[in-house]
């Protein structure tokens, strides 16, 4: 019976997940497809092209690697492949033919020739015969590959006269290998500013009135952006120019706004120039994908911001180890101001926080070092208050981050305070009042959490926004008084500071939910998640009663409306989801805590 109930469970969660698809995409320098299947095999292809920057081609040994994998044995090929490989660089084809490979791998040294028309293969052009070609013979190959940089398509054919596999009919996969590129313009300030593409060709650059754009070619339909894992541009400017020197920046693509973690500053790479990256990952570009409309490029903008975008995300060198988060309070930093910073170490493969972490907080000005103090943590978050003297750039450096020599540093940009700043000025509202309230201070690691999981997590896509409606018009109908109230009665603040932990580790669930799958799915995934454990954790004492009456079935069915009627509404008529959104989210933390009481009171009736 107790397993059953489990199912009960585990049904309302996969009601969500069960269309979930994995997708492999374009990289820089190398692509691998996805699986198919071939013959009893799970048989995918990988290509690469070394080195990954055009500006790296005269001091290497270029190549080119075709290779049919097995994906049941890791790193393992298919023996016995006739490929038919086609090159195309925009539309322009730089290679086209048949190989035969004893090892599954085609292998080429180029010998990249901007002037060459078609190919040449071990100096014969434009073979008509199938090429022998291993791992451990490669061949020469001259053609405009690696002449310039840009998005490589990649067409491999595993054709059906491979020996080593039953290939039934021709079995076409399509790649794409980025291969990067450096820009150099010079501007109205007599000064030089370098773009570096990861992506494809810069375009239509231009600086004025404060503000950097280009262009870069880009599809904008949506099965095309499933297979980009990520965007990649960075800007490189002299740190001379004074109107471009600020705390943060706005960052947008075709006129829309980027989050924040996809505008990256590093001012540790280079003393003389700020380097910024947009890093626009798959699920940023799904969400843009959806709302740009016949266009074939993707026109990056950054401007100076007023006010910065939190948390501002520096990754660690010269390993890249860690990533350090910053944001502070109040958000313009003046002399004689209380600022207090608010800090924490993650691991940049997984997100997560990194237990156990501590580093040097390093304030210069002028050259010299005006503060450094030690910080260390348990869990991995950090808060330190600090008021500066003097006007000017300040560096700030999270130096020797958890003792193995990795720093992250910043530029910051400290105004002159009015003679009547003695006090910290007051700051916008995080909107967790009832949270701001039990911890002290919006600034505090865990009020900045809930703000970044819902500005960044529940507000950027149309049902998540839409639920934000609904819940805020509920919460700030009590949560005001019952803040005050809270902020006098110092049980009261231990009790939900008790209550709101859990929350956390229901929250960071519901991150790593949202992060498989990005958009709308995602958030509905990760709603579900969280609707699930929350139902579970708080909600069962509620539902102990209800648990005997209510047949598990009839839980299902409603979860399964629920579910569909938002499916429906997401498509055609969003105006309702500020409904539909709350009913599911309703629905399923409802049905969880009504499943998980049957299965309390099952296990005691056992007992």
């Amino acid at each position: 019976m107790l397993k059953r109930y489990s199912a009960s469970l585990t049904l309302l969660f996969l009601l969500v997940v069960s269309s979930v698809t994995a997708a492999y995409g374009h990289g820089l320098g190398t692509d691998k497809s996805l699986p198919a299947t071939i013959s009893d095999k799970q048989v995918s292809v990988e290509a690469s092209i070394k080195p990954t920057f055009i500006d790296q081609v005269a001091s290497t040994n270029p190549t080119f690697v075709v290779r049919a994998l097995d994906d049941a044995k890791l790193n393992t090929t298919v023996p016995g492949i006739d490929f038919h490989i086609v090159v195309e660089l925009r539309n322009d084809t730089l290679l086209d033919q048949r190989f035969r490979s004893s090892d599954g791998v085609m292998a080429a040294n180029l010998i990249p020739d901007n002037k060459i028309d078609g190919w040449e293969i071990n100096g014969n052009p434009s073979p008509s015969d199938r090429v022998d070609v291993s791992q451990d013979s490669p061949i020469e190959l001259r053609s405009k590959i690696l002449s310039a940089g840009g998005l490589y398509h990649i067409a491999v054919i595993l054709e059906k006269s491979s020996s080593g596999i039953a290939v039934q009919s021709n079995q076409k996969f399509d790649l794409y290998v980025s291969i990067g590129r450096t820009y150099q313009f010079d501007v109205q300030t007599g000064e030089q500013m370098v773009v570096k593409t990861y992506y494809d060709d810069i375009m239509n650059f231009d600086y004025s009135n404060s503000t950097i754009s280009f262009e870069t070619p880009f599809t904008w339909d949506a099965a095309y952006v499933a297979q980009v894992p990520v965007l990649h541009m960075e800007i490189q400017f002299p740190k001379t120019i004074r109107e471009l020197q600020t705390n943060s920046y706005r960052g947008m693509i075709n006129g829309m706004e980027l989050e924040a973690q996809a505008v990256v500053i590093d001012d540790y790479t280079s003393v003389q120039n700020r380097i910024v990256h947009f890093i626009v990952n798959n699920a940023m570009l799904s969400r843009l994908a959806e709302k740009i409309q016949e266009s074939n490029v993707a026109t990056f903008t950054l401007k100076p911001s007023d006010k910065p975008k939190f948390p501002l995300d520096l990754t660690s060198l010269p390993g890249e180890k860690f990533l350090f988060q910053l944001s502070w309070g109040p958000d313009v930093i003046e002399t004689g101001v209380p600022i207090t910073f608010v800090m924490n170490i993650q691991d940049p493969a997984t997100g997560e926080l990194i237990r156990g972490s501590s580093f040097d907080l390093v304030l210069r000005q002028g050259g010299s070092e005006i503060h450094r103090t030690h910080l260390s943590s348990d869990f991995g978050t950090y808060a330190y208050d600090y008021t500066f003297t003097n006007a000017g750039t300040v560096t700030l450096s999270a130096s020797n981050i958890k003792g193995q020599g990795e720093s992250a540093s910043i530029d910051l940009v400290v105004l002159h305070g009015s003679s009547s700043s003695t006090t910290q000025s007051p700051q916008l509202p995080s909107g967790c009042l009832i949270a701001t309230a039990a911890f002290g201070s919006e600034l505090t690691p865990q009020v900045q959490y809930l703000r970044n999981f819902r500005d960044h997590y529940i507000l950027s896509t149309a049902s998540g926004s839409a639920f934000m409606n609904t819940f805020n018009s509920i919460y700030y109908s009590f949560s005001p008084q019952v803040a005050d109230y809270e902020r006098e009665q110092p049980l009261l603040q231990v009790i939900v500071k008790t209550a709101l932990y859990p929350l956390f580790g229901i929250l960071a669930a519901a991150e790593r939910a949202q992060a498989t799958v990005g958009g709308e799915a995602g958030t509905i995934l990760a709603g579900a998640t969280a609707s699930i454990l929350i139902g579970v954790v708080y909600l069962v004492p509620a539902s102990y009663a209800a648990s005997k009456r209510v047949n598990s079935k009839l839980l299902i069915i409603i979860v399964a409306a629920a579910a569909a009627v938002l499916a429906i509404t997401l498509v055609g008529f969003q105006s309702l989801l500020p409904i539909t959104t709350s009913a599911f989210v309703i629905a399923v933390a409802g049905a969880s805590a009504v499943v998980a009481a049957k299965a309390l009171r099952h296990a005691f009736k056992m007992k």
